[in-house]
């Protein structure tokens, strides 16, 4: 199969036509006429993961977010970005990332991480994100464990003015901050990168906000993704060390 034939495939279940005026999906570096070998699957394409991939024989790298978002003036290889280029174009690995689209697909990112936590009667967030019910009510800090648990999050922040049992449910998958209003009929939202005074508003309205890692709530998507393509999951992270005090 060649690229173009696969872009086709993803089509059928992650459409372009889905992605947001300002993203960049699709093949970001490669030949759309590359017989396509062995695939690898990762959330960036950083240098680690071209690397990586090169070594399993991959010549097809599957990223989430775009190797290149922002307009690029140069390609310097003292840095990151320009260093994953040089590694990929060397190497002749393609890349196609699976951005906006992947969020909105109705097999995407937060139906994924729906299900992962057994949302049931679920319906859109906007035109991005997803709002569902739990079975039964469940105490935030029960509940709160078990998304930790169930997305291998390594930690979740969250806030409140009263707490509360939580039975419906707002998620989006990335930097959902803006949609927290259509989020107003759940007891809580889960997303990532809220900006401080959209919290305040959020957690003022009565909402339970909790905040994720962007890359690590999106992560938990990514079995799935892999499992689309039968390819190797490239568990590599963009920030390998972090922490709190």
């Amino acid at each position: 199969m060649k690229i173009c034939d696969l872009l086709q495939e993803i089509n059928n279940f992650a459409s372009f036509d889905l992605c947001a005026e300002w993203d960049n999906s699709g093949l970001i570096i490669g030949d759309y006429d590359s017989e396509v070998k062995k695939i690898a699957v990762t959330l960036d394409a950083v240098p680690e993961a071209v690397i990586k991939a090169s070594e399993l024989n991959c010549n097809l790298l599957i990223t989430h977010h775009p190797l290149i978002f922002r307009g690029l003036k140069r390609i310097n290889y003292n840095n990151w970005l320009g260093l994953a280029i040089k590694e990929a174009i060397k190497r002749e690995i393609n890349i196609i990332a699976l951005h906006t689209n992947f969020d909105r697909a109705e097999s995407g990112v937060n139906s994924i991480l729906a299900k992962k936590i057994n949302l049931e009667d679920c319906e859109n967030l906007s035109d991005y994100g997803i709002k569902g019910n739990l079975r039964e009510k469940m105490s935030l800090k029960k509940f709160l464990e078990f998304v930790k648990n169930s997305w291998n999050l390594t930690q979740i922040d969250y806030y409140f003015e009263n707490e509360r049992e939580i039975k419906r449910v707002a998620l989006c998958g990335g930097s959902g901050s803006e949609f927290w209003e259509f989020a107003r009929d759940c007891d809580i939202y889960i997303t990532c990168d809220m900006k401080y005074h959209e919290l305040i508003d959020a957690v003022k309205s009565g909402l339970v906000m909790a905040l994720c890692n962007h890359g690590e709530m999106e992560r938990a998507s990514l079995q799935e993704l892999s499992k689309k393509f039968n390819a190797v999951l490239l568990d590599i992270k963009a920030l390998n060390n972090h922490g709190r005090i």
